[in-house]
C-alpha cells in the first residue's frame, strides 16, 4: 500500500502521462528547433530564476515544498528511471507506425511523455540543489556538488537540444568524406574527415514461412542447420542441406558453397504433408543482390520462402583524422565514437547488399552545450572520490574505537 505521502505523486505521473499522450496524438514530437542560441540560454535563465523565486518564497507558499520533497523526489526519479528502461528496451528509429510509434515511444529524444516527466525531475532536482546552496552550511558538501552537477546536466539535455547539430554522413569503403547532410537537406563540412576502412553485419538464423495467396504464414521455422525442422501448417518440414554462403550457375542448378562477394544462404527442404503423405524436396533460398532467390512449390498451392535475414548487429570501422591525430574507432547501434563535443552513431547500412554492404551511413552529433555537461561531469567525479574517502576516514575512526 502507498501512504498518503506518494499518493499526490502518483496522482501528479498519471496526469503527466496523460497530457503527455495527448500533447503527443495532438502535434506530434516535440521540435527542439526553438531552443536554439539564444533563446535555449535566455529560456534557461528564467527557469532558473522562476526556480530561485519558488525556493524564497517556500515559507509563504507551502506548495512549493512538495516540488522537491522527498516522496516528490523519489518518485520523479523513479518515474524517468522507468521510461528510460522503457525506451531502451523500444527501438529508436523515429518510426510513427502503430501505437508505439504514434505515443512517441520510437523517438525518445522529442517525446512530450518523456520529455514532461524529465522536466519535473529537473524541477525537483533544481529546486533542491538551490535549497543546498540556501542552506549550505547546514548542508553536506558532496550532496551539494552532487545535486547542482545532475541539475546541470539536465538543464542541458533539455535547454541545449536546440543547439545539438546532427548530420548524416554517407560512407563508402575507402573513401574519404568531410561533410554531411542534415534532414532538411543542407550541407555541412565536419572539422575532421572520415574513412569507411570495414564493415561487418550479423544476421539472425534464417526462416522459412508458408506463403498461400499472398498471405505470409505467421508461424515459421528457423533453418540454421542441417536437421532443423518444425510445422507450417498441413507440412512438416525438415532441413536436410544448410549452406551459409550460396550461389549457383543458373536457375535451374542446384545451389552450392562459394567463397564470393554476394553469397546468399539457402537450405534443401524436405516437406512432408500430414494428411496426404506426399513428399516434395528442393531448395529454398532468400537471394542476395547477386543471386535470385527461389522458393520451394507445394502441392497445394502454396510455397516455401525465406525472407531476407534481419540484421542483428552491425558495425563500422573508421578512421578519423582531425588536425591534431588520427584514430581508429569501432561503431555500432547504441555504441558511438567520441570526438571532442562530437558524437558518432551508426545509423545504417545498404539493406539491398545485405552484409555485402560497402557502405555505412553515419550519424555525427554535436552538443552546443558539452563545456558545461563536461565540468558537471568532473564534478561529479569529484563529489564521488569525496564521498569514497570521507567514508574511509569515517571508517577508520570507527575502528580506533
Amino acid at each position: 500500500m502507498l501512504t498518503n505521502r506518494y499518493q499526490p505523486m502518483l496522482k501528479r505521473c498519471v496526469c503527466l502521462f496523460l497530457a503527455g499522450t495527448a500533447l503527443q496524438l495532438l502535434f506530434g514530437g516535440i521540435n527542439p528547433s526553438f531552443l536554439a542560441y539564444p533563446w535555449g540560454v535566455v529560456l534557461a535563465v528564467n527557469y532558473i530564476y522562476l526556480l530561485i523565486l519558488l525556493r524564497t518564497n517556500a515559507n509563504k507558499w507551502k506548495w512549493v515544498n512538495h516540488l522537491y520533497d522527498r516522496p516528490a523526489y523519489i518518485a520523479s526519479l523513479a518515474s524517468v528511471l522507468a521510461l528510460t528502461l522503457l525506451f531502451g528496451l523500444i527501438r529508436q528509429d523515429d518510426s510513427s507506425g502503430g501505437w508505439i510509434g504514434a505515443l512517441g515511444f520510437t523517438q525518445m529524444s522529442s517525446s512530450w511523455i518523456f520529455n514532461l516527466f524529465l522536466l519535473q525531475f529537473m524541477t525537483s532536482m533544481g529546486m533542491k540543489a538551490i535549497d543546498d546552496i540556501y542552506l549550505w552550511r547546514k548542508r553536506k558538501l558532496t550532496n551539494l556538488i552532487m545535486h547542482v552537477s545532475f541539475f546541470i546536466l539536465l538543464m542541458a539535455s533539455i535547454f541545449g537540444s536546440g543547439d545539438k547539430i546532427r548530420v548524416h554522413v554517407n560512407t563508402t569503403i575507402g573513401y574519404p568524406i568531410q561533410t554531411g547532410i542534415t534532414t532538411n537537406g543542407k550541407t555541412i563540412s565536419l572539422p575532421f574527415t572520415l574513412v569507411l576502412k570495414k564493415f561487418s553485419l550479423d544476421e539472425y538464423p534464417p526462416k522459412v514461412h508458408l506463403y498461400n495467396k499472398g498471405i505470409w504464414s505467421e508461424e515459421f521455422v528457423m533453418m540454421n542447420e542441417e536437421g532443423s525442422e518444425g510445422k507450417l501448417g498441413k507440412w512438416q518440414v525438415e532441413c536436410l542441406e544448410y549452406i551459409e554462403h550460396a550461389g549457383r550457375l543458373s536457375e535451374d542448378s542446384a545451389f552450392t558453397a562459394m567463397n564470393h562477394v554476394g553469397t546468399t544462404t539457402a537450405v534443401r527442404i524436405k516437406a512432408f504433408h500430414s494428411d496426404t503423405h506426399q513428399i516434395v524436396e528442393g531448395w529454398v533460398s532468400c537471394g542476395s543482390h547477386i543471386f535470385i532467390g527461389c522458393t520451394l512449390s507445394l502441392p497445394d498451392g502454396s510455397e516455401l520462402v525465406m525472407p531476407r535475414r534481419e540484421a542483428k548487429k552491425y558495425l563500422s570501422e573508421i578512421e578519423v583524422t582531425t588536425e591534431e591525430s588520427k584514430e581508429s574507432y569501432q561503431i555500432s547501434v547504441n555504441h558511438p565514437a567520441s570526438i571532442g563535443a562530437w558524437k558518432i552513431y551508426q545509423s545504417g547500412y545498404d539493406s539491398t547488399r545485405g552484409r555485402w554492404s560497402t557502405t555505412s551511413t553515419l550519424e555525427c552529433v554535436k552538443d552546443g552545450w558539452y563545456i558545461p555537461v563536461h565540468i558537471a561531469m568532473w564534478m561529479i567525479l569529484i563529489a564521488g572520490i569525496m564521498m569514497f574517502i570521507w567514508g574511509w576516514k569515517e571508517q577508520r575512526k570507527e575502528e580506533k574505537k
